[in-house]
């Protein structure tokens, strides 16, 4: 027995230096790569008269700043640096025209519609803009319908997919059960669904009518805005849709049918030249002492900073920003900008106290997402901006607690338990989960629920049954949000600015600055080395542990939190 306790040892410990010689071996690599791209930047080429601005979007255009040493994203841009680019350039008379290139597309639906009016505003100048993909769906099409004028190549081998919408969802109970694993869901709101998948075979009327509501709102506004940008009647566009007359084909029925301007080869477009990046134009931007704070709240919610590398939001790191903005006496104004599903409810709450206090007015600008906990510290604001298509809502709880009984059993692992006191083994994931636990659980989540009513009543001047009515979990774009309270104006990040700025009075005479989180070379190790600790060598060292992850992650698993329905 001692020779076998030292083999496994000895392994354990192999495999341990194995890992830990990467992970080190990886980071002097990345470290070394990062300083030669830092002196292997080129100088921003000069521009000419009449140059193109060419934007791709394929390339990432993040909703905040990290400051990484392993950062390799050479002339990365926020989205909002973006939006503030193309605005500058319209009264650049050195910049001709935009050229947007769509291969790769990654914008959401809520930035093509930012973007969008920002386009607008530039054509505005008598300026040009032409968009050039290879393929298109329901939204690159729509991206591509703020250009003057659209490009595909002329070849049949060109790809079309315009539909109506199809999603497909998995769900998983049947598979734990072969497992031997329960999932016991404790939600708040009938249409808070997340976590069902685990727990039911199929999906919930409640859920499946949040979604096809939301993604019959999302598919209307793209017939609307569509049928408005290219002139046409938004009845018969969408008939052709659900026909199936665009999907599965090529760039040539997209001009039959005036959805694109010109069939031609991106080589070919000679009239198009000089251009210059647009992370590499840098206009000429006026510097004020007045500003305006743009911080980011983006991320899933939790208390304290996960092991991951996925970033989070977190009271310590925003907190600390929202601070910084308020001991600053030439910051006027904070617009804070939210990309959060939610996640952990205490955390959520203790941003939402501090954003409500703050001594300097907070407008919120609602990105992609900010539903659940996203909502619960947005709702702190004074003010809340959201795009049409942004999600928002689900104000609701739930916890999910695994039950690994079963599976421990199969396993060939007998958990003898010892306790004292009544409910000590409540967030078991052995024990049997009985109902006096459940009701136990279902008043805590209950309780948190109340109190996010209130809050949002607070903050929106509702009453808290007015707010129950929209409540319960469910989803609603922004568009819908407006018409039921929940935000107060229809507008991006840059509207949420301006009309920060009027309110202030501070006219043209401002400056925004954009805040960042910084990450050291030590929090990269840590995030390295807690991943690899918890998902290889404690599992390998001892099968116990297999539970003893999901323990650690408590906050996620057992205790109330206000995350996104779906």
């Amino acid at each position: 027995m001692f020779i076998l306790r030292a083999i496994f040892r000895f392994i354990k410990f192999v495999i341990k230096e194995i890992f830990s010689f990467i992970i080190k071996f990886s980071l002097i690599i990345l470290i070394g790569f990062a300083i030669f791209s830092y002196y292997m930047k080129s100088t921003p080429p000069a521009l000419s008269k009449d140059t193109y601005l060419e934007i791709d979007l394929g390339a990432k255009y993040n909703e905040s700043i990290i400051e990484s040493p392993l950062s390799f994203e050479e002339n990365s841009m926020t989205f909002y640096q973006l939006l503030k680019k193309i605005e500058l350039a319209k009264d650049d008379s050195q910049i001709k025209g935009i050229i947007l290139k769509l291969d790769g597309f990654s914008l959401s639906r809520n930035q093509i519609s930012e973007l969008g009016k920002i386009l607008n505003e530039f054509k505005l100048a008598e300026k040009p803009v032409y968009s050039y993909g290879v393929a298109m769906d329901n939204n690159i099409l729509l991206m591509s319908s703020y250009s003057t004028k659209s490009i595909m190549p002329p070849t049949a081998s060109s790809i079309a997919n315009v539909t109506g919408y199809s999603r497909e969802l998995p769900y998983y109970k049947n598979l734990a059960d072969k497992f031997g694993i329960e999932f016991n869901v404790i939600n708040i709101g009938d249409f808070k669904s997340f976590g069902e998948n685990f727990k039911k075979e199929n999906i919930s009327p409640e859920h499946k009518e949040n979604l096809q509501r939301i993604f019959n709102k999302s598919y209307s506004y793209f017939i609307e805005d569509f049928s408005k940008n290219k002139n046409l009647d938004k009845n018969v566009f969408s008939e052709n849709v659900l026909a199936g007359k665009f999907m599965g084909e090529s760039s040539k029925i997209l001009f039959e049918n005036n959805l694109i301007s010109e069939l031609n080869y991106f080589e070919n477009l000679k009239e198009l030249e000089p251009r210059v990046a647009i992370q590499n134009y840098f206009p000429k931007i006026k510097i004020s002492k007045n500003k305006i704070a743009l911080i980011y709240a983006d991320g899933e919610i939790t208390y304290s900073p996960t092991k991951s590398l996925k970033q989070n939001i977190t009271p310590e790191n925003l907190i600390s920003q929202l601070k910084k903005a308020e001991e600053d006496e030439n910051i006027k104004g904070v617009v804070l900008r939210v990309n959060s599903p939610g996640g952990s409810a205490l955390a959520s709450d203790i941003i939402h106290n501090y954003v409500k206090n703050m001594k300097k007015p907070v407008y919120i600008s609602i990105g992609e997402v900010a539903a659940s906990g996203g909502y619960y510290i947005s709702a702190g604001g004074d003010k809340i901006f959201s795009s049409k298509e942004s999600l928002t809502g689900s104000i609701g709880v739930v916890s999910l607690i695994p039950n690994f009984e079963k599976l421990s059993k199969k396993i060939g692992i007998n958990m003898n338990e010892i306790s004292m006191g009544k409910y000590s083994d409540l967030y078991s994931l052995t024990s049997p989960f009985t109902e006096e636990k459940k009701e136990k659980l279902y008043k805590a989540n209950l309780d948190v629920y109340n109190e996010f009513l209130e809050k949002v009543s607070e903050g929106r001047k509702m009453s808290k049954e007015e707010v129950h009515k929209i409540a319960q979990g469910q989803v609603w774009l922004g568009g819908e949000a407006l018409e039921n309270g929940l935000v107060d104006f229809e507008g991006g990040v840059m509207d949420t600015v301006y009309k920060l700025a009027e309110d202030l009075n501070l006219k043209d005479d401002f400056t925004v600055e954009e805040f960042s989180t910084k990450e050291s070379i030590g929090d990269l190790v840590n995030s390295y080395t807690s991943i690899t600790e918890n998902f290889n060598l404690k599992i390998i060292s001892n099968p116990e542990n297999y539970l003893k992850t999901f323990e650690e992650s408590e906050e996620f698993f057992l205790k109330p939190i206000t995350y996104f329905s779906f």
